[in-house]
């Protein structure tokens, strides 16, 4: 169920906003949708990762430079932070409508660890089973309504990452799609009935998958185009995918001699039917850590498009002064560019099914200092 019904629901959670969800800008509403801006008290930078129906919003805050803390962001504007563990880093990624959090924290710089934060604050930790290395890691990007959790296993070799499925009851599944031990399977998306999507490496190419609960697996790669030239790559890149089975992601094409690279995004019908699109500037594949090749950068979890069940996609691109502004695709193709007012680098990383989407962005009165933000649709 979503948050904002009617209008009337809308005006009353603005008035409900406390001054904390509004330090940093007040509700600015522009045509169809309000901007809400917040800041975790004393950060360094907010960084909003996933939010719920209920509008609640989870993500992580710079302590130090060094050092960061998880927060909870509640519909009515109380912050809550936390810390795994005391940990050096911890970075929540993903948040259900029960309101139970999902992210990895970091006692041992580099070494990431999974854990899962109840609605009552409760905190588990968790890591893969010991028999698959000496140092043991789980990266979670995804959890759904019954707490299972997918993720993956960033070992020392960004060639040996893997991903897994936890179930409620702790309960480990390994995903693993690589052509040889030489080769990396991501897992980046999980959808209510526990449905994974990802992608691995070939010798060539990335290809993406769907790994459904009953332990069938789907692999798919975009329809190549082209490819008359000597060298041809195609790479396709499954990020996000809904309760209905509609999957979001990005594909690269590089055909040499010809030199022309073209990267932009994909939906997947659940009868694989592919559509093609792009926003207005270079859509963005920003690499988090070492990992695979996509269109001449890394990258890993976690994701850079979120779709709802409505099918409307989100994500960021760069325009051609190195700008970066969010998007928005219905899901007749119609894609809208948006940056809260005075706003500037704009990031968004979450949809709900209400089409609130979260994310981040420079004010342009403290443009070193990263502040959270919620889109917000009027009924």
């Amino acid at each position: 169920m979503c948050f904002l019904k009617t209008r009337h629901c809308l005006v009353a959670a603005l008035c409900m906003l406390s001054p904390l969800f509004c330090a940093a800008q007040e509700p600015a509403v522009s045509h169809e949708v309000s901007y809400l801006s917040f800041q975790v008290p004393g950060a360094l930078g907010t960084y909003p990762m996933s939010v719920n129906s209920t509008m609640a919003v989870t993500g992580y805050y710079y302590v130090s430079s060094t050092v960061t803390g998880g927060f909870l962001h509640d519909a009515g504007g109380a912050i809550t932070t936390f810390s795994v563990r005391d940990g050096l880093w911890t970075e929540p990624e993903s948040i259900n409508d029960a309101g139970d959090i999902t992210g990895f924290y970091e006692v041992v710089a580099g070494v990431p660890q999974g854990f899962l934060r109840y609605a009552d604050g409760r905190i588990v930790t968790f890591e893969p089973p010991t028999s698959r290395t000496l140092l043991p890691q789980a990266q979670p990007v995804s959890i759904n309504a019954f707490d299972k959790i997918a993720g993956n296993y960033p070992f020392p070799n960004p060639a040996s990452i893997a991903g897994f499925t936890r179930s409620r009851a702790g309960v480990f599944t390994t995903i693993g799609f690589g052509d040889g031990g030489a080769y990396s399977t991501v897992v980046t998306g999980l959808n209510a009935s526990g449905t994974v999507v990802g992608y691995g490496e070939s010798d060539v190419d990335l290809f993406s998958f769907i790994s459904d609960p009953d332990g069938a697996s789907t692999l798919f790669a975009l329809p190549k185009v082209g490819g008359e030239c000597d060298n041809y790559r195609q790479s396709t890149v499954a990020e996000t995918i809904n309760a209905d089975g509609v999957i979001a992601g990005l594909y690269s094409l590089y055909i040499d001699p010809c030199v022309t690279m073209t990267v932009g995004g994909f939906v997947r019908s659940p009868q694989g039917v592919f559509t093609l699109f792009s926003p207005p500037g270079t859509i963005v594949t920003l690499p988090v850590e070492p990992g695979l090749v996509f269109g001449g950068e890394t990258l890993t979890p976690p994701h850079q498009l979120s779709i709802n069940q409505a099918g409307t996609i989100t994500g960021s691109y760069v325009d051609a002064e190195g700008a970066k502004h969010g998007f928005v695709r219905n899901p007749y193709g119609t894609i809208t560019s948006f940056d809260p007012p005075r706003g500037r680098q704009t990031t968004a990383t979450s949809i709900n099914d209400c089409g609130v989407i979260v994310g981040s962005y420079y004010y342009d009165w403290n443009n070193q200092i990263a502040e959270g933000f919620l889109r917000v649709p009027q009924p």
